[in-house]
């Protein structure tokens, strides 16, 4: 793939510099995981906002039809550890995304609320203990309409990762043998966008894309089997969106890759979504949807039920 991040390296698995002046700068940690046995799965996401002495987190897990996870907006940057990739350790909370070599491997430990199911609102003590072993090398992804100057470069990578380990819910402890992927981004962090994220996975493939429902969907990605990463654009199709329930309807989308290969998915949601507070990412704070569900997609080519997750800002829209 094109793309592959040049001049990447140890560092760019640390802290960056912050610019002083950028009110909105964030320095973010994300890893998901799907089960390829049907199990459990996972995402967790950590934005660094030095300017504003704070962090925030998102840690959620779906297993047997139920949503259960964590959502801090407010943890203190000045508590994080960052020697080492990145930990934070407080008042019964624990996580950490530490680099390797080859795995890099996440933990994290605390009582989170049960948002769905009849159990919603109880809450239940989580343990993940997963190894991320990389099934691409890092590639760039630009950074969108977030610049940075050249004093302080903004940047991303992605990649895509084998994942293996555990997650433990109230005692109770199972196996993890995952599909993942992970992203990794620096700069000034503009959240006040409308964009709808695929993630699809299989055993040994992946179908990643960013699209704008403003132009039809149409937007940008990439694919991964056994000939590599390879760059996708989304041709044909709609998605229909049910703002009142935060998720959307079955959807049909075309893809075209950069040798002309044309992959027809089918995306059909497979659980409530969660929703994330997103005023505080804003200087004046606003309010607008964002969540992400689970989906069970069928691409042409591929044999079987992908699984994967869409996630949409409704910026602007509701």
């Amino acid at each position: 793939m094109s793309a592959v991040a040049a001049g990447l390296g140890p560092a760019d698995e640390r802290m960056h510099p912050a610019d002083p002046a950028v009110w909105s700068w964030n320095e973010s940690w994300y890893f998901s995981w799907i089960d390829l046995d049907g199990g459990p799965a996972g995402f967790f996401r950590v934005g660094l906002l030095p300017n504003q002495d704070r962090a925030m987190l998102w840690c959620y897990v779906h297993r047997d039809g139920e949503w259960m996870g964590i959502d801090e907006s407010r943890l203190r940057f000045t508590h994080f550890d960052l020697a080492d990739g990145m930990s934070y350790e407080r008042w019964g909370l624990r996580f950490a995304w530490r680099p390797g070599d080859p795995a890099a491997t996440f933990e994290f430990d605390g009582i989170v609320r049960t948002i769905t199911a009849p159990n919603a609102g109880a809450f239940v003590p989580v343990s993940i203990a997963l190894d991320a072993t990389p099934t691409t090398e890092r590639f760039g992804t630009g950074t969108g309409h977030d610049v940075g100057s050249a004093a302080y470069p903004a940047s991303r990578f992605e990649q895509s990762m084998r994942v293996d380990g555990t997650l433990t819910v109230d005692g109770t402890t199972c196996p993890i043998r995952a599909a993942g992927h992970r992203d990794r981004s620096w700069g000034p962090r503009n959240w006040r966008v409308a964009f709808t994220l695929g993630d699809l996975q299989s055993e040994d493939a992946q179908l990643y894309f960013v699209g704008a429902p403003q132009l039809g969907e149409r937007g940008g990605g990439y694919l991964r089997d056994a000939s590599g990463v390879r760059t996708l654009q989304c041709t044909d199709g709609v998605i229909g969106y049910d703002d009142a329930a935060r998720t959307i309807a079955p959807a049909r989308l075309r893809f075209a890759a950069g040798d002309g290969e044309v992959l027809d998915v089918e995306v059909v949601p497979v659980s409530p979504s969660v929703s994330f507070d997103m005023a505080h990412t804003c200087e004046v704070p606003e309010h607008w949807l964002y969540w992400r569900i689970l989906v069970d997609a069928h691409v042409s080519g591929w044999s079987g039920t992908a699984r994967g997750w869409v996630e949409a800002s409704r910026y602007g829209i509701a």
